[in-house]
């Protein structure tokens, strides 16, 4: 079954341990995040007073996923005017779209008075 995944960061806290912050961000995300899957520790730290640690800190990232059949899709607009043709081989056909294949390069123009280096129009080496 496919799945669509989303990442949320999240910042957890607790006066035991590190193992109890993430512990504590999983109840309490599990309420109103459906399918949690993984969380990536981004960062730790410890808040500490008089010389003790008095909290440990994490920052997370948490994903979550929902399985296709459940997801939503009028939300997502088409980027495209049309749908590509099928070319028989798998591989989609655009030849029924206007595409501009080639770069819009400038024209080359002469110089109106000859040449910018012949020392007839007043450049190049004269001696």
């Amino acid at each position: 079954m496919s799945s669509i995944k989303q990442v949320i960061e999240i910042l957890a806290s607790s006066e035991k341990s590190f193992e109890d912050a993430l512990q504590r961000a999983v109840q309490t995300l599990s309420s109103s995040v459906p399918n949690i899957t993984s969380i990536y520790v981004k960062d730790q730290s410890c808040k500490v007073r008089d010389n003790r640690i008095v909290e440990y800190r994490i920052t997370a990232k948490v994903s979550f996923g929902t399985p296709v059949e459940e997801f939503d899709m009028t939300d997502i607009e088409r980027t495209f005017d049309e749908m590509p043709q099928p070319a028989g081989n798998g591989a989609p056909d655009y030849s029924h779209l206007d595409l501009q294949t080639e770069p819009d390069l400038p024209t080359p123009t002469e110089p109106e008075n000859g040449s910018a280096t012949e020392p007839a129009s007043g450049g190049g080496y004269s001696g």
